[in-house]
């Protein structure tokens, strides 16, 4: 029963619409079992030269999080093996077990570097009526 005017534009892209209670949590730090794919798509180069291989994830580095049709900044924190740590620069509404991209920037441009699947992360304690 929602107003079809608030969705005008695709203003809600990446919003969770739901009833009181019934929403997955809302987490500000992620932890993800990822998978990185060993050369770059959609990158151009010169001549014979192979194509640009896809470097290990560094802490402190910047890569963009798509969750659902959500897409957020996330900054490494750690990483050990094929489990990274990702503080996120805004709260996502999502649940463990959910799918993820992972993309990184690339001569200007966001280019997929791998997925991954959420394990655990740090919640945010949302209220159950407004404030």
């Amino acid at each position: 029963m929602m107003d079809p005017t608030l969705t005008h534009a695709d203003r809600l892209v990446g919003q969770v619409l739901g009833e009181v209670g019934s929403l997955p949590d809302v987490f500000v730090e992620l932890e993800v079992n990822f998978f990185l794919v060993r050369r770059l798509v959609g990158v151009r180069t010169k001549g014979t030269e192979s194509p640009r291989r896809v470097s290990r994830l560094a802490r402190g580095e910047i890569v963009m999080f798509n969750i659902g049709c959500m897409s957020t900044a996330a900054r490494v924190v750690a990483v050990r093996n094929d489990l990274a740590r990702l503080q996120l620069t805004g709260p996502v509404c999502t649940s463990r077990g959910e799918k993820v991209a992972i993309s990184r920037k690339v001569e200007k441009h966001w280019r997929l570097i791998g997925w991954g699947q959420i394990q655990a992360g740090i919640t945010l304690d949302v209220p159950l009526r407004p404030i």
